[in-house]
């Protein structure tokens, strides 16, 4: 019991410390924030996935709810990939939006002198 409480409270510490120590949006490091906070996220939902799995296996229940567990979770990857996707989506297109909107007002010119400057 001690070495799981001890666990949960470095969780807890790594948690406070990763608040303090994330970069701002516009921090050039935020980037490797970014893949380091997936990361991390993918791997504990697959790890609790194999985590559940193992556990079936070691209590060996009736085939159906080894079964209707892996319907489950194939339906939540399925909508948890389709909101990824989504998400990706609405990004590249902000992107795009801010790109044309930073190059319209930037690109005015053209490079060229305006006769009242």
């Amino acid at each position: 019991m001690v070495k799981k409480l001890s666990w949960w409270k470095q969780r807890q510490a790594r948690q406070v410390f990763a608040m303090f120590l994330r970069p701002k949006p516009e921090h050039k490091h935020r980037l490797y924030w970014n893949i380091y906070h997936h990361s991390i996220g993918y791997t504990l939902i697959i790890l609790g996935v194999v985590n559940v799995f193992k556990g079936l296996e070691i209590l060996s229940p009736k085939k159906q709810w080894t079964n209707a567990y892996t319907g489950i979770i194939v339906a939540l990857a399925i909508v948890a990939a389709l909101l990824e996707a989504f998400t990706w989506y609405v990004v590249i297109k902000r992107r795009k939006l801010e790109e044309s909107a930073k190059s319209s007002r930037h690109g005015a010119s053209n490079g060229t002198r305006s006769q009242y400057a």
